[in-house]
């Protein structure tokens, strides 16, 4: 990858995850997630193909799970705990966009445990 790639991308998945957590500051509970889940989804479907290309495939990965669930609650499923997920999860691809190496493994299997039924 390029340099200039990679800053374009890196500014783009930013500018997504701020998308989100103003979505995310808006919300209070589960309800509100699902009332915003469309734009909610958008933002992830866009980050979960950008940041593999990019070499923060830990962000991609935690996208694609977010993404898969937003999918769902579109779809008409309630998915209990949302709002606190999708906070935890946004929390965690912000602070890997800024360098952290923070290991990912526990989330996703919290969230692979948590909402197992929905990735069959």
């Amino acid at each position: 990858m390029s340099d200039e790639f990679t800053q374009i991308a890196t500014k783009e998945i930013n500018e997504e995850l701020i998308g989100i957590e103003g979505i995310l500051n808006s919300c209070k509970n589960d309800e509100d997630i699902i009332n915003n889940s469309t734009d909610i989804e958008k933002h992830l479907h866009k980050i979960k193909g950008l940041a593999p290309m990019m070499g923060q495939e830990s962000v991609g990965e935690i996208a694609a799970l977010n993404d898969t669930l937003m999918k769902k609650i579109i779809a008409g499923q309630i998915i209990e705990g949302i709002f606190e997920t999708s906070n935890e999860s946004n929390h965690l691809m912000k602070n890997l966009m800024n360098g952290s190496t923070t290991n990912i493994s526990e989330l996703k299997e919290k969230l692979k445990t948590r909402y197992s039924e929905f990735f069959e």
